[in-house]
Order: structure tokens, then C-alpha cells, then sequence
């Protein structure tokens, strides 16, 4: 009887073991995940484009907040009752007082930085995969052509100026940071060493902007040439930036933007805004508005809603609101400087004109004088609030703050800053990539 049963159950188990066979090899493939090969099709580089932007958008609200905690324009407030998060503690201390192993395992950081080397391939992958698809309409093969090099350069852009793999210089603990700091920054690409700033400019991101032009509109190059004078200028070529600054966006174009959805959410709602205030801006954007209440136009900040004596950002209000990525405005106030400040153009006078035309784009009145260092410095700390560029104008006007931002007497404000003038590679890169320590 026993055998007759084991006989039984060995047949039952063929049987079974037959039928699942058969039937998982009859499943359809998922409908929920593309084939690599079925996106090679013309109909389909269309939704690929769509991707590349839309991780633009995830990457550059993440790296803005980011970059604006480890500069001065945002501070972690612990009055605020939903400050909890210890890495937004950690970027507005510039990683003080912490070891290696928590910088470099930063859950914040390493969120902007995978998602960036995503957002770089996906770029290069749009321009490999039209190489090899049959068929595509030359306007859709221009656009991803304009797509995959000028998303693949500003990927680029934002490893190459907003990481670091070392802290800058050995006093940088005590309030150092300039122009040299900008040359330290870097990052890798593919598992090579830390392409630093310059080399990432000269050699991957102005060839491939160089490429977006060949296929790009009328505001396209001028949205080109407003990015390669950004970088120019942080990188001290005054004569170039000036040139790519003359033809860039110009008074009433469109700024160039991040878009952001409900499912692809502008992270300033949660961590600086209505969904959840950590971070608040510096006290003295409410000072700007003391002095002159027109500035409230640009400088965009509102009482926070659970500490009235707190101020937060109103410039994104919504998880859907769009993020200035490059604007004329951005482009006027970098001829003035290069006219004040470095003898290009017209001088004076026609720096003054530019301020001032910047200004009334706001509403904001005139302002008489001197074009300094100063007036420059201050300007576009208002114009470009929130933007992702006050770490780069801090390094390059020498100009890093020695303590740690924030309310007297609560958390580390009026620590020294730790050493970071970027933001940290993290362990990510750093346990798989033998040319990164």
C-alpha cells in the first residue's frame, strides 16, 4: 500500500510539475516592462524623450535643495516641528563634525546622485538608440538629437559643479572656499576617475552643447549659449562668457524649466514648503523685503504656517511648480557683471541698465550708483533665490560663510562649518569605482 501511494504521489508530482512547466512558458510577456529592443522603434523615441526630461526634473529640485542647504541661502531650523531629517542638518553644517563613513552614506546625497547617473544614461542612450532605428521622421530625430546632447551636458554639468570627492583644501573647516574650490569639483563618469570641473566643461559638456546647436530653434541656442556662459563664468573665462552671454535669452523669452507633476513632485514642497518645512531661507531675505517690499516679487518667502516668527519659500507653493532652470533675467545680470566688473562691452553704464531692467521685470524700482562687487553679489542672491547657483557665486566671489547658519542658540548654529564645498561623493561611487577613495 505504501508503494502504491509513493507511485501515486511521484505521477501527481509529474503531472503538476508538467502542467506548470507548460504554463508558465504560455504567460505573455508583462506589459508593465518595455523589452530593451521593443523601444527601438520610431514610435517609441517620442516616450523616451518624455523620460529624459522628466528625470531632469526629479534630479535638478533634489541637487537645488541640496545645493542651497551646503550654501547660505537655506537654513535646517529645529523650531520648525517637522525638521527631523539629520543629513539636511549635516549639508547646512557643510558635513562638520561628523565622520567620513556618515558623509560619504548620506541618504539625502546618494538620492540625488544615482538618480543623476540614470538621468546622464538615459541621455547617451537616447542618442545611441536613434543611431539604429529605421525610419524616424527628421523632426523627431532632431528633437532627441537636441534632447540627448543638452540633457546629456547638463547631467554632466551637475557632476562636474556640484560634487566633490574631497574636502577643499586642508583649513577648509575654518571658512576658506574661492574660485580654487570650483576647480576641485567633479565627478566620474562610467567608473573613471573624478573628471574635475574644467576638463568636465571643456571636454564633455560644451561638445555635446556644441551638438544640441547644430539641430537646435532659435530659443534653444539661446537657452545654450545662456548654460555655457553660466559655466564659463564660474570657471573665470571672462571673454568667452561674455560672448555666449550676448547671444543668449533675451528680455521675454520663456525660462528654461524643470516641469513637475503630483507623481514627479518638486521636492521644495516637502522639505521647504507647505507639505513639510526642514528647511527655511536665510533671515536676510526677509530683510530684503523690510527694505524695499517690492522685492517680495522675486524674493518669494511667506510666514510659516506653524512658526509665525519663521519665514518660509513661496516660490514653489505646489508640488507641481516648475522650476527655473536658466532665464534671460539670469543672462542680463551675468553681462552686467562681466561689463562692470571685468572691462567687457560697454561698462558702467550699460551694466547699471541691465540691473535695472532685471529689476523692473519685477516691479522693482531703480537703483542709482556704482556697479561693485557688491550690488552684483547681492542682486543675484535675489534673483536666482532657490536656484542651485549661490554655492557657486559664494566659492567664485570668495565669499563662504565661517559658521553654521541658523537660529541662536538651537542645534549647531554658530558652529564652524565642516570642510565640504560641494556636495560629497557618496560610498555608491566610492565601494564600486577603484579610481574614486
Amino acid at each position: 500500500m505504501r508503494k502504491l501511494s509513493l507511485v501515486i504521489l511521484v505521477t501527481l508530482f509529474a503531472l503538476l510539475f508538467t502542467a506548470c512547466e507548460d504554463w508558465v512558458q504560455s504567460v505573455e510577456p508583462q506589459i508593465s516592462v518595455a523589452e530593451d529592443e521593443a523601444l527601438d522603434a520610431p514610435e517609441e523615441i517620442p516616450f523616451l524623450i518624455t523620460g529624459v526630461e522628466s528625470r531632469f526634473a526629479f534630479v535638478n529640485t533634489r541637487l537645488v535643495l541640496s545645493s542651497d542647504l551646503v550654501s547660505d541661502q537655506l537654513i535646517f531650523d529645529t523650531q520648525m516641528p517637522l525638521a527631523t531629517f539629520p543629513t539636511y542638518r549635516d549639508a547646512n553644517a557643510n558635513w562638520g563634525n561628523v565622520g567620513d563613513q556618515t558623509t560619504f552614506s548620506d541618504n539625502t546625497t546618494r538620492g540625488i546622485y544615482t538618480p543623476l547617473g540614470g538621468f546622464r544614461f538615459i541621455a547617451d542612450d537616447l542618442l545611441e538608440r536613434i543611431d539604429r532605428v529605421e525610419g524616424l521622421g527628421e523632426n523627431v530625430r532632431n528633437e532627441a538629437t537636441f534632447v540627448g546632447n543638452f540633457y546629456g551636458a547638463v547631467a554632466r554639468y551637475f557632476i562636474g559643479f556640484y560634487f566633490t570627492e574631497d574636502p577643499c583644501g586642508a583649513d577648509a573647516g575654518i571658512g576658506s572656499g574661492g574660485p580654487e574650490c570650483i576647480e576641485q569639483l567633479g565627478g566620474p563618469i562610467d567608473a573613471s576617475a573624478t573628471i574635475p570641473s574644467r576638463d568636465m566643461a571643456f571636454n564633455e559638456i560644451f561638445p555635446r552643447l556644441d551638438a544640441a546647436a547644430a539641430v537646435a530653434t532659435t530659443y534653444e541656442e539661446r537657452v545654450i549659449n545662456t548654460l555655457r556662459a553660466r559655466i564659463l563664468l564660474f570657471l573665470g573665462e571672462y571673454d568667452d562668457a561674455y560672448s555666449a552671454a550676448q547671444n543668449g535669452l533675451e528680455a521675454g523669452d520663456a525660462p528654461f524649466q524643470s516641469l513637475h507633476s503630483v507623481q514627479s513632485s518638486n521636492e521644495f514642497y516637502f522639505a521647504a514648503g507647505i507639505g513639510r518645512i526642514q528647511a527655511i531661507p536665510d533671515y536676510r531675505f526677509a530683510d530684503y523685503i523690510d527694505e524695499d517690499p517690492d522685492e517680495i516679487n522675486r524674493v518669494q518667502i511667506t510666514p510659516a504656517e506653524v512658526n509665525p516668527d519663521r519665514f518660509r519659500q513661496n516660490l514653489y507653493p505646489a508640488q507641481e511648480s516648475p522650476m527655473n532652470f536658466l532665464t534671460w533675467q539670469e543672462n542680463e545680470l551675468m553681462l552686467a557683471e562681466l561689463e562692470a566688473l571685468q572691462g567687457q562691452g560697454a561698462g558702467q553704464a550699460s551694466a547699471l541698465d541691465r540691473i535695472n531692467d532685471v529689476r523692473a521685470s519685477h516691479g522693482i524700482s531703480p537703483i542709482v550708483g556704482t556697479v561693485d562687487e557688491d550690488l552684483i553679489f547681492i542682486e543675484r542672491d535675489k534673483e536666482l533665490f532657490l536656484r542651485g547657483v549661490r554655492m557657486l557665486d559664494q566659492l567664485r566671489f570668495n565669499r563662504w560663510h565661517p559658521e553654521v547658519q541658523g537660529t541662536p542658540g538651537e542645534g549647531l548654529t554658530g558652529d564652524p562649518i565642516g570642510p565640504w564645498r560641494g556636495l560629497p561623493i557618496p560610498n555608491d561611487e566610492r565601494n564600486q569605482n577603484p579610481n574614486v577613495g
